[in-house]
């Protein structure tokens, strides 16, 4: 696929991006997508704030360092995921170092798949040696992308399973 690229969460980030987040829940398969009915100028805040975290500044108690990337095909925002430098125990069991979620119209094109490759391929770049991501297990799509970007199933439960990479 041409022209298909991931892009850093920057304070200076477009309306575009705005509006594809307004089409990803504010809570889907325990991805938080804290923009979901946010107004402009919060947005605008907020990225302020992400971007900081990404610097390790300003972040609340028992956060970690987090990127914030977009993924665009053929210059268009279409999802976007979130990359932790390292695991607490509360992220361990509930979500990992990755989290990814695409607008509700690009559903259903493998971009969950693209987006993820090329965080786990970021995750290399920023020096992150082991990622763990988690699944509910009532969500087999993103499992399916979890095996298809080369997981290995490490653990399950009742409600989630365990991917290393």
């Amino acid at each position: 696929m041409n022209n298909v690229f991931l892009k850093e969460l920057s304070p200076s980030d477009s309306f575009e991006v705005y509006d594809m987040l307004q089409k990803i829940g504010k809570e889907e398969n325990e991805f938080h997508n804290d923009v979901n009915g946010m107004s402009y100028d919060e947005f605008k805040q907020w990225l302020v704030v992400q971007h900081n975290w990404s610097l390790g500044i300003g972040l609340p108690k028992g956060y970690v360092k987090q990127w914030t990337f977009w993924l665009y095909v053929e210059g268009t925002p279409v999802g976007y995921g979130k990359l932790r430098e390292s695991l607490t125990e509360s992220s361990r069991r509930l979500g990992g170092n990755i989290g990814y979620a695409i607008s509700l119209p690009e559903r259903g094109k493998g971009y969950g798949s693209i987006l993820f490759q090329k965080l786990l391929d970021k995750a290399k770049e920023l020096k992150i040696e082991t990622i763990i991501s988690t699944v509910e297990k009532k969500n087999p799509v993103s499992k399916r992308v979890q095996d298809k970007c080369g997981g290995v199933l490490i653990e399950e439960n009742d409600e989630r399973w365990f991917f290393r990479f």
